[in-house]
């Protein structure tokens, strides 16, 4: 489990975790101000309610959109920095055991995404019979800013929920526990609350953070078992692309010029849950076959 062993590579003082924390937290809240600002002095007597048709419509999907993913570059970059100058981290162990990032496994596993994404969602909505409910989209004026924005700014939204969850508190809850698999639970249950306020917890119920809890501990299993985190941050980074610039909904958090608008209801919670579990076993199944990964029970 070199992934985890090494946070033992920098300083691990309880008070700097706290100041990481207080840092995340932090940057996030200034990363905010911008929109914030620009609602209140350009669309004055506007209610700020980004889950709201009506404010979306007045205030602009990509506008919006820039607006959401600035804290993340702020939280990346930041919680970077003080990883290498205060946790005395060097950049390339920060993510990865291997000697340097591994773009290829990143790129690769995208490609595979991008197949089995596509093949699935179109399987869906065929054998669902809502063909009539998926709507296509494309408007030039819109889509080219929007794919600009989203290559740009993504990546680093994704990555920095990574760094967070995956390897900040991983690690850092690893180097307490001793253990893979409490730190992992516990990992993945912070990265299911933080997304409490998603529109998606509003239309399915709170029932739906259990996807999120799945999805953080498959995430936390594969970069456990690959010895670094680019299978995690090539499934984070493709799911939100996928979400901003391939199919969206009027239930979901990303509301954008997508290609595709699912105007489908949100459906039935169990089957939600269900479709999430066998999709995270299933590419859990094809990496661990390719990869030659060590069985789950290994992990002590």
């Amino acid at each position: 489990m070199k992934f985890l062993e090494l946070v033992k590579e920098g300083r691990n003082s309880t008070g700097l975790y706290l100041g990481g924390i207080a840092l995340i937290i932090l940057l996030y809240i200034l990363g905010n101000i911008p929109m914030l600002l620009d609602v209140k002095y350009n669309f004055p007597g506007t209610l700020f309610d980004p889950a709201q048709t009506d404010f979306i419509a007045a205030y602009g999907s990509l506008r919006l959109l820039i607006g959401m993913l600035i804290p993340f570059l702020l939280v990346f970059f930041g919680l970077v920095l003080y990883l290498m100058y205060a946790h005395k981290r060097g950049l390339q162990s920060i993510f990865t055991s291997a000697p340097r990032f591994r773009w290829k496994r990143f790129l690769g596993f995208s490609a595979f995404l991008l197949v089995f994404f596509g093949a699935y969602t179109f399987l869906d909505v065929v054998i669902s019979g809502a063909t009539d409910q998926l709507t296509w989209n494309f408007k030039a004026a819109s889509f080219w800013p929007l794919l600009f924005v989203a290559i740009l700014m993504v990546p680093f939204q994704a990555a920095a929920e990574e760094l967070i969850f995956r390897i900040y508190a991983l690690q850092g809850l690893y180097l307490r526990t001793n253990n893979p698999w409490i730190s992992l639970t516990i990992s993945s249950l912070m990265f299911a609350f933080m997304h409490i306020s998603n529109p998606e917890v509003n239309a399915l119920g709170p029932g739906i953070l259990l996807y999120y809890f799945m999805a953080g501990v498959f995430m936390a299993l594969i970069s456990i078992q690959d010895e670094g985190a680019e299978l995690a941050i090539a499934f984070h980074v493709f799911n939100n692309l996928f979400g901003v610039l391939v199919l969206t909904s009027g239930w979901h958090v990303f509301r954008t010029d997508a290609l595709f608008i699912d105007e489908r209801p949100p459906g039935n919670l169990t089957i939600q849950l269900l479709s999430g579990a066998l999709t995270f076993a299933f590419l859990y199944f094809v990496l661990a076959k390719k990869l030659g990964w060590k069985p789950l029970k290994s992990l002590r």
